[in-house]
């Protein structure tokens, strides 16, 4: 009768190294998902803060839309404070466009960050994310 005791060794060695790399692929998709939606609370925040900085002088007298001079600072500011996990990583998040719809009055603010650093080449993902942020800006009195 032969000693197949060495058989149960190999297996279990190929066994637990396939489930590390499971572990850490699974740890790598949260990491992602925990990243968008970083990117996605800065952008929210920027659109909030684009929305606060509409002209209301302006709107009251003519009923157009205008941000002040102000207002991209203003944004890209509010999206760095809410991006903390991002600079605590060196990644910055930038504010690549701001735009109203005069109909709806919903303030969109896209916000972009390069990922690259943060994910393995390995998965099958694009470093750089870019999300959108809306905001609804209410001005009373005309």
């Amino acid at each position: 009768m032969k000693r197949q005791s060495g058989q149960t060794t190999v297996f279990f060695a190929l066994v637990l190294t396939g489930l590390l790399l499971m572990t850490a692929v699974a740890v790598e998709i949260g990491r992602i998902v925990y990243v968008r939606g970083e990117v996605g609370k800065a952008a929210d925040a920027a659109a909030l803060a684009a929305a606060s900085r509409i002209n209301v002088a302006l709107y009251r007298e003519t009923g157009e839309i205008q941000f002040l001079p102000d207002a991209y600072a203003t944004t890209q500011t509010y999206a760095s404070m809410n991006s903390t996990f991002l600079r605590s990583r060196h990644i910055g998040v930038a504010v690549t466009g701001i735009s109203v719809d005069a109909a709806t009055q919903v303030v969109s603010v896209s916000v972009g960050a390069d990922l690259s650093s943060l994910i393995p080449g390995i998965l099958p993902f694009e470093g750089v994310y870019q999300i959108m942020g809306t905001a609804e800006a209410r001005v009373e009195g005309r």
